[in-house]
């Protein structure tokens, strides 16, 4: 015997549509609801043509004047769409369909759907884990020594900052109202872009410093020579007790391996440093698993003109950071530390 689809019912077949056949829905449906009659594929068929022509999943008046769409109509059509497109934005759809982004925000939140990152991790090799717990004990070790330690180092990267507003190394956002725990190994290229240079040492961000081109051992070593060292001296006569960078080639080069062992003898970290920048590790650096992403929610607040405006921006975005928050990027990177040894090395920013 058939029975009448609810309005839920309804709106479920819509958002489960996606590119799948009229069949496969139905066979879907009906397996998500075993104790209800079967539908067949000719009401999937039905219902999705009068979705697409009403922009509802209901049923029209029979007699008498057409109804004006009401908001559940409108919580429909927009769960539909994101469910289609998870990755467009908030700005995006608020642009193609007319509806506020305050009011795209509240219905996403009133039916429970997130903007989940899509984290752009690299796969673990073999022997990575291991190398990971080895950096984090040592790490958790100097903190047990000092408190304050992840204060004294200056920890360091770069990104590429994209005028058609992209960032790589960065986050993604997928709304759904279930997390996809999901990897983007994508990046941005064919479009103009500005490289940076920032650093974190404590309660202060170092930089942010543009880099002309494509970054060599040779660049890199004038970098830190004449840009980024000399911006370290304060008046107390404070300098970093560690400096951190990641295993990219030109940090990897001879020479600014040498100009790093007279800077900060046996006391600087990254690929074949006194001690060893675990490979594959942007969950262990405040600049990846903070500044880059927040970098990218102020500077994109506006449409980019040009890289002069990108630069502009930038600058902006970094000197806005206040040392709070700063302090609680410290303690964060504490946390994962320890995460990093619970979970025996394995990646921790999906489980965060």
């Amino acid at each position: 015997m058939s029975k009448r689809l609810t309005r839920e019912e309804r709106i479920e077949i819509v958002l489960i549509s996606g590119e799948c056949s009229n069949r496969v829905i139905a066979a879907d449906f009906n397996a998500r609801h075993p104790t209800r009659p079967p539908i067949s594929h000719a009401t999937v068929s039905k219902l999705l043509a009068k979705f697409h022509e009403t922009g509802s999943v209901l049923d029209l008046p029979k007699c008498g004047c057409m109804k004006t769409m009401t908001n559940e109509e409108t919580s429909v059509a927009v769960l539909a769409s994101f469910s289609k497109s998870p990755q467009r934005s908030t700005r995006r759809m608020s642009l193609e369909s007319g509806i506020s982004r305050t009011s795209l925000r509240r219905i996403l939140a009133t039916h429970k759907w997130h903007p989940y990152k899509l984290q752009l991790l690299q796969h673990l090799n073999e022997d990575d884990p291991d190398r990971r717990t080895e950096f984090a004990e040592w790490a958790k070790q100097k903190l047990e020594q000092d408190p304050q330690f992840a204060q004294k180092i200056l920890f360091s990267d770069e990104a590429n900052f994209y005028v058609n507003g992209e960032v790589n190394k960065q986050n993604h956002r997928y709304w759904s109202d279930t997390n996809p725990h999901w990897i983007d190994p994508s990046k941005t290229v064919g479009t103009k872009k500005v490289m940076v240079w920032c650093g974190i040492w404590g309660t202060k961000i170092v930089g942010p410093f543009f880099i002309n081109g494509n970054l060599k051992a040779t660049g890199y070593l004038k970098l830190l020579h004449d840009d980024v060292f000399p911006s370290l001296c304060t008046e107390a006569g404070m300098f970093p007790e560690f400096f951190q960078q990641d295993g990219a080639p030109p940090h990897y080069g001879c020479q600014v391996r040498a100009f790093l062992d007279e800077q900060f003898p046996e006391k600087w970290i990254g690929r074949r440093g006194p001690v060893e920048w675990p490979p594959r590790s942007p969950d262990l650096t405040p600049l990846d698993f903070y500044l880059w992403g927040h970098l990218k929610a102020i500077v994109y607040g506006v449409k980019i003109r040009d890289v002069q405006h990108l630069k502009q921006r930038i600058l902006e975005a970094c000197a806005g950071i206040s040392p709070a928050v700063l302090l609680s990027v410290c303690e964060e990177w504490e946390k994962r530390v320890a995460l990093t040894i619970q979970h025996n090395g394995q990646h921790i920013e999906h489980i965060l």
